[in-house]
């Protein structure tokens, strides 16, 4: 469940980051917006996360902190063109890497 949140924050940056007028890298400008492929790419990211929590294996910590790493990526893209989105950014790749550790604790 705890990805789900972390998928619907996503949305109220890209929705926020528009209203603003500082859009996120892979959104780009609205008169000029990015291929959907590329403004898809952190919502596939999280749906990877989410996946993986759903069919619980050995290696979903692994899937998980490689989704955590993707989210810093895409984090890292806008540090320069829009902080205050990237900082955004970066505090629900926080959140994903310790919903990770708390899975990983959890773990019997």
């Amino acid at each position: 469940m705890s990805w789900v949140g972390i998928l619907l924050c996503q949305v109220a940056v890209a929705i926020s980051s528009r209203n603003i007028g500082k859009s996120a890298w892979w959104l780009g400008p609205e008169s000029n917006p990015q291929f959907p492929l590329v403004w898809a790419l952190p919502f596939a990211i999280t749906v990877a996360g989410l996946v993986a929590t759903q069919r619980p294996r050995r290696y979903t910590i692994f899937i998980h902190l490689g989704c955590v790493v993707a989210l810093v990526g895409v984090a890292i893209g806008d540090v320069s063109n829009a902080p205050g989105v990237a900082l955004l950014e970066f505090v629900l790749a926080g959140i994903a890497l310790l919903v990770s550790l708390v899975s990983l604790a959890s773990r019997p």
